[in-house]
């Protein structure tokens, strides 16, 4: 268990086929063979055992790659964006000798080994990030309208949640809203009036928040007053910005190493706070194939994934609605994790069948605050700008279901697009799931947030948490706990309308929050009945 948020999501990691790469994140949207958003040199087996790579070798990492079942560590330079030490007795081609440093635990058993790690190693959040985020949805422009949004569209979207009867906790406009990337202020084209825009969606009671980056595209006006000042990382051997290209276009990155950068960043996001009357900030990218080839920054880096934790760090500032993608060494900070963008399908290219890995991959990591992105996934079937295409209802439904006992509910597809052509309500349901979490799932949420503040334990834990020895536990991907007292076990098939759940326990007795009866722990529920419109879930007696 543990290792990165991958493309195809599995838990355990036993079934990956990764061969040897470089150890450092990437956008695997881009890339599906990288390492993903979210990673730690952390790895953690059924057996008790741990094994942590220290953060100063140039890590390179197999999991399974020649079907061996072996993890795989290497230390070297070559071929990989590990910057050079300053000196040293270097190979005839320029490449520094090969390092590895690594540690080894084993314990009892595997939650007693993870717990000893959680002390000694990867450390605990200071603090719970915002509630209302917990309790009530978040609603983004992104996967719904793409890059086409402007001021009618936003006040529209916002109007169409309240007339529906759904509550918020912050709209969040995504992509689409900048004149230029890197400006992080409202085309006045398609904003004309962004102050008031915002004045008017406080009114209707919504927070808002705004997507942003670390680049700082060419044509932007900020560009030239970085590069002049020497704000941004630097191509290799000179004095220069070392210019990128990412999905949006070519740009620089802000060199987090650069205290002077970070406040420069940071006065640009607190200008547009105060001029517009915004709450916070999506904080997107932050993974390293985004810096420049042989890169050079202000502050030299031994590790290259430095920048990913300083970048958010310097996001922490903006308070708890914060929300990150990437995540190194990120362990400390009480803002959001969200998961990388998923696909609109069932299985494990980035569907829903990797949606309860992920989050229990997260967990291991010891990054608590999951946000699962967007119900029903990003729609990019229909293309990454696209906005025609809409995830199949039963998709939708399913989708919404898992997402109401995670963290944070996040809706961009919204339900009454299904409204007049579907089978089922989606709507009612969707209104029924949201009112459930802020209700009754949320309140587990805050407690066993502030547990995680106390002890460094998961909110979203995996079931052999309470099994830690039991084969099913131990194999099981599509249930998880919510802290020691939630059991759900959610339907993530195609089609599906009985699922097998296995209760964990043999000590333990369970509510079935759907019949009310009583289970005993330890055993199987065969062919369980799961309506569309129902998820299995039970509380522990």
């Amino acid at each position: 268990y543990g290792a990165a948020e991958m493309y195809s999501q599995r838990w355990p990691i036993n079934s990956w086929n990764k061969t040897m790469s470089f150890y450092l994140s990437g956008d695997m949207f881009s890339d599906e063979q990288q390492y993903g958003s979210l990673l730690e040199r952390y790895w953690l087996s059924s057996a008790g055992a741990a094994l942590w790579g220290d953060a100063t070798s140039p890590l390179h990492a197999s999991i399974n790659g020649n079907g061996d079942g072996r993890i795989c560590l290497k230390g070297s330079y070559r071929n990989a964006p590990y910057p050079y030490p300053a000196a040293g007795a270097w190979d005839a081609g320029g490449v520094p000798p090969p390092s590895l440093r690594y540690a080894t635990c084993s314990g009892p058993d595997i939650v007693s080994t993870h717990a000893h790690v959680v002390s000694e190693r990867l450390g605990r959040p200071t603090d719970v990030p915002d509630e209302r985020m917990i309790r009530r949805p978040v609603w983004s422009t992104w996967a719904r309208y793409k890059v086409g949004i402007n001021q009618s569209s936003v006040l529209g979207y916002a109007r169409e949640i309240l007339a529906n009867n759904f509550g918020n906790s912050q709209l969040e406009i995504d992509d689409g809203y900048e004149t230029h990337y890197g400006d992080f202020t409202f085309d006045p084209v398609k904003f004309p009036d962004a102050a008031g825009m915002v004045r008017e969606l406080k009114a209707m009671g919504f927070r808002v928040t705004t997507w942003v980056t670390p680049f700082i595209n060419t044509d932007s006006p900020s560009f030239k007053e970085g590069a002049d000042r020497g704000y941004f990382i630097k191509a290799e051997k000179n004095h220069v910005p070392g210019l990128l290209r990412w999905w949006n276009g070519i740009g620089a990155t802000v060199d987090m190493t650069n205290a002077l950068a970070r406040s420069w960043y940071v006065a640009k996001l607190e200008h547009v706070r105060t001029t517009y009357g915004i709450d916070s900030f999506k904080f997107d990218a932050g993974e390293i194939n985004y810096l420049p080839p042989r890169f050079v920054t202000r502050a030299p880096m031994v590790n290259p994934g430095i920048y990913t934790k300083l970048y958010a760090e310097t996001a922490a500032r903006f308070g708890g609605q914060v929300e990150l993608r990437a995540g190194w060494q990120g362990q400390r900070l009480p803002v959001f994790y969200r998961m990388m963008d998923k696909d609109s399908n069932w299985g494990y290219s980035k569907g829903l069948l990797t949606l309860v890995p992920t989050a229990l991959t997260f967990s291991v990591l010891g990054y608590p605050f999951i946000l699962p992105d967007m119900i029903g996934g990003n729609a990019y079937e229909g293309g990454f700008h696209g906005t025609d295409f809409r995830p199949e209802e039963e998709l939708y439904i399913r989708w919404l279901e898992v997402t109401a006992f995670m963290p944070v509910m996040q809706f961009s597809i919204s339900p009454w697009q299904y409204a007049g052509n579907s089978t089922h309500d989606v709507v009612g349901i969707s209104r029924h799931y949201a009112t459930l979490h802020e209700t009754i799932v949320s309140d587990h949420i805050v407690h066993f947030a502030h547990e995680a503040v106390r002890t460094g334990s998961p909110v979203i834990r995996p079931i052999w948490w309470l099994e830690p020895r039991g084969h099913e536990a131990l194999t099981s991907d599509d249930e998880f706990l919510i802290g020691d007292r939630v059991l759900v076990a959610p339907v993530v098939r195609k089609g599906a309308l009985k699922r097998d759940v296995y209760v964990p326990g043999p000590a333990l007795t369970w509510r079935d929050e759907m019949t009310g009866e009583r289970v005993a722990g330890g055993g199987w529920l065969l062919d369980y009945p799961v309506p569309i419109d129902k998820i299995p879930w039970f509380t522990r007696v």
